[in-house]
């Protein structure tokens, strides 16, 4: 009898793989205007569990509605990127994920039919023999159409705020279930994105008045269009065009409000005479703080303080029996713009 050392026992055979991608599970889309921009990512295995080889064609599916597609609705076909994903080798790090994007245009005939309606979207990764594993997840984006921007816009620094003003085409009115809006936005200069102040009503003329900002600042104003939509349970927003751009420098050149309510009571009780000073505080976010003035009879008033007085109130210990003193107070805000002065409280300083 003859004996083989080493021989093994042949193990199943493996059947070939079907090269099915994995159907993406992280599709979104965005619209901005008619382009609706759709992401996802690029599946790296198949469904198998086997590497993919060759990365799969990408099918675009979009349906008129919000029911699941059960078959694609084809729209376009993305091709894959080149070279193939790398894949991990053994013992290695794990791969980049490949993300994709893809900018569907939707006919404008969609938003005229059924404004209030939605269009839903998905992705099929199809191999070479032209099969795949399915849909991917299911996204909605709103048909509601977007309306023109204001045509000029201008905006102009005051005291109170930024009154940002515009001008243009009469909106139109909104189909039932859709609100058209104008969006408010501002941004520093040269900052990489605008941030939303409020969304008004839109008009054919029309302004805002900004009054979160910074003084010292340049800033750029445009106005977006929005339409929104609220039907069959069912709620969406859609950005449309932008007006042109303005930039205003915040320079502060507005004093605060003349301080008001001064009053000037003299006391002495087991002390030393003094005169003590109280008035309304100003509001202002950025007051300093208060000067204070004093002179009697026939003379010019002359600042009691060095430094700026942070509370509305001052104790006046210079002080001579038998004289009548004016005061009044004016306000200082962190640029040292100054207020006018308050109306005059007078108080006297018994003879002994």
């Amino acid at each position: 009898m003859a004996w083989c050392c080493g021989c093994g026992t042949p193990g199943a055979p493996q059947l070939p793989s079907l090269n099915l991608a994995v159907p993406v599970d992280d599709l979104t889309a965005s619209r901005r205007g008619n382009k609706v921009d759709l992401e996802w990512t690029l599946p790296r295995k198949n469904t198998d569990h086997t590497n993919i080889k060759r990365n799969p064609v990408t099918r675009i599916c979009r349906w008129e509605g919000t029911t699941l597609m059960a078959t694609c609705d084809t729209v376009a076909d993305v091709q894959p990127p080149t070279p193939r994903v790398p894949q991990q080798e053994k013992g290695g790090p794990a791969p980049g994920l490949v993300r994709i994007h893809y900018v569907d245009v939707l006919p404008p005939q969609l938003g005229l039919a059924n404004p209030a309606g939605f269009v839903t979207y998905g992705v099929e990764e199809i191999n070479g023999r032209g099969r795949s594993a399915g849909i991917s997840n299911q996204v909605t984006v709103p048909l509601v159409p977007v309306i023109a921007a204001p045509e000029k816009i201008s905006a102009e620094v005051s005291a109170d705020g930024v009154h940002v003003c515009w001008s243009g085409p009469a909106p139109p009115q909104p189909p039932a279930g859709v609100t058209y809006r104008y969006r408010i936005m501002r941004r520093p200069v040269g900052a990489p994105a605008y941030i939303v102040l409020d969304d008004v009503e839109p008009s054919a003329t029309g302004s805002y008045r900004d009054k979160t900002f910074a003084w010292e600042q340049h800033y750029e104003y445009r106005i977006t269009t929005l339409g929104e939509v609220n039907a069959d349970g069912r709620a969406g927003a859609v950005e449309g065009e932008d007006s042109p751009t303005v930039e205003v420098f915040t320079r502060d050149i507005y004093p605060p409000a003349q301080p008001a309510g001064l009053q000037a009571v003299f006391s002495s009780v087991g002390q030393k005479p003094f005169i003590d000073l109280t008035w309304a505080p100003n509001l202002e976010s950025d007051l300093a703080g208060y000067n204070v003035f004093r002179w009697t009879q026939g003379e010019a008033p002359r600042k009691l303080n060095q430094q700026l007085i942070a509370t509305p109130s001052y104790r006046d210990e210079a002080i001579e029996a038998g004289k009548q003193y004016f005061y009044a107070v004016s306000a200082v805000d962190l640029r040292g713009n100054e207020s006018a002065r308050s109306a005059p409280a007078s108080e006297t300083a018994p003879a002994k």
